[in-house]
């Protein structure tokens, strides 16, 4: 390694502490929301109608936020999307918690769904400026820290049942965490990368290109401009057919994630017979497997290339719906929800890499910022819209007697990855060289 590279990685250390410290905060409040349908339930006294439409009210509101990060963070920058979002999503978890009635319920969480497709896209910015300055992939690393944080959402929920603590008391104790951590974490985001213009992070002229805080005054600022001036479609932004292309090939993901979870352990239980204890262990399986493949994700790419890893992680997929499917036995299943994690989980960071790498091919120097920042705030509406596909065929194949038929329709799905694995490639214009420089 270069002792340029290592004063870099040194230097974009913390951002990079921070950001996967805000992808897990993201994933914690989630998780949270989600595990407490029963306690919603009970407290509003509504049944499994009222709290579908609440999560699809969610879908739908995440799916605008996220559209609104683009132009948002184009004026504010990411950072604050991403810190103002999680406050305000702290906010609408004490909100959700709090509501005395259905209306003012499903209005907190529509609220809360609205910011969280915001700071979803702001991080995905973030973690993109932050692979660029440092030169290397850490999408996949983030992504398992989210993961990792919805577990540990789950098992705050686990913990506040255990001690019999009120909805309303839980929410506001889990928010005030949540905002903790906000203000712990907020101060090493990645502040301000101007590509290809002479700002910088105080205003004053004549700094080029990015610069990450790392807490000490240092910033590292990479050489402009990203892309070539005169390039193919310089000055356009991404074509609304790549984003459509990227954004189905990993929408597997989601849907399937959703399905899993929903159908995993009624599989087990309904359709195998394998007891009530062994039940929860399809979803337990799969998303340790999505943490384990996207903790490796990083280090595969450097290895295998995008493409390849994409092409595996389908293919692995579709391998593991289709033997869940077609299992005689429950502990086979398992081996096969954990070869669906280990497959789709790395298809969504390697997406959001690869669009990052799409907008660096097509943006004209000094607007790569902008074209970035919207077409990643317009692929991550996919994750909605595949949360949303997931609750449908849930519905469609919700009774044990066509769960195995859905199976094969999300192997079906997880192919779409495999055969659109070449849309993944790494990018065709040079990577930043860059500098450490202390003001």
């Amino acid at each position: 390694m270069s002792v340029l590279r290592a004063v870099r990685d040194v230097a974009t250390d913390r951002p990079r502490a921070s950001l996967t410290g805000a992808y897990a905060v993201q994933g914690f409040g989630f998780a949270v929301m989600l595990t407490h349908i029963p306690a919603y339930k009970d407290a509003l006294g509504v049944g499994d109608d009222a709290i579908t439409l609440a999560f699809g009210c969610v879908c739908v509101a995440a799916g605008t936020g996220s559209a609104l990060a683009g132009p948002v963070a184009a004026r504010a920058g990411s950072r604050r999307v991403v810190t103002g979002g999680l406050v305000v999503a702290a906010l609408g978890v004490a909100a959700v918690g709090l509501a005395p009635t259905l209306p003012l319920f499903l209005a907190a969480f529509v609220l809360y769904g609205l910011v969280l497709g915001a700071v979803d896209a702001a991080l995905n910015m973030q973690g993109v400026d932050l692979e660029r300055l440092r030169g290397t992939s850490l999408l996949g690393s983030f992504f398992a820290a989210n993961a990792a944080g919805g577990v540990l959402g789950a098992l705050a929920v686990s913990g506040v049942e255990l001690w019999g603590l009120g909805l309303g008391v839980s929410h506001a104790l889990i928010a005030v965490v949540v905002l903790a951590a906000v203000a712990l974490l907020a101060p090493g985001l990645v502040r301000t990368v101007v590509r290809g213009g002479p700002v910088a992070p105080a205003g004053r002229p004549g700094t080029p290109s990015g610069v990450v805080p790392d807490g000490g005054g240092s910033a590292v600022a990479g050489t402009s401009p990203t892309a070539r001036a005169g390039a193919p479609g310089a000055g356009a932004g991404v074509g609304a057919g790549v984003v459509v292309v990227l954004g189905v090939a990993m929408v597997a993901y989601p849907v399937g994630d959703s399905a899993v979870s929903s159908w995993g352990s009624v599989f087990l239980h309904d359709v195998l017979a394998s007891g009530s204890v062994v039940a929860p262990l399809a979803y337990a399986a799969y998303q340790l497997a999505v943490i384990a493949s996207r903790v490796a994700a990083d280090t595969l790419v450097a290895r295998l290339g995008r493409v390849r890893l994409v092409r595996s992680g389908g293919l692995l997929g579709t391998a593991g719906f289709v033997l869940v499917a077609l299992s005689p036995h429950w502990s086979l299943a398992l081996v096969g929800f954990a070869a669906v994690g280990l497959g789709i989980g790395v298809v969504a960071p390697m997406a959001f890499s690869a669009i990052g790498d799409r907008a660096r091919e097509v943006a004209a120097p000094g607007d790569l910022e902008r074209v970035t920042d919207q077409a990643l705030a317009r692929l991550n509406v996919f994750t909605y819209v595949g949360a949303v596909l997931g609750g449908v065929l849930t519905g469609v194949f919700a009774t044990a007697d066509h769960l195995r038929l859905g199976l094969v329709a999300l192997a079906l799905l997880a192919s779409l990855s495999a055969l659109l694995a070449g849309r993944f490639v790494e990018q065709r214009v040079p990577a930043d060289s860059g500098s450490v420089t202390a003001p």
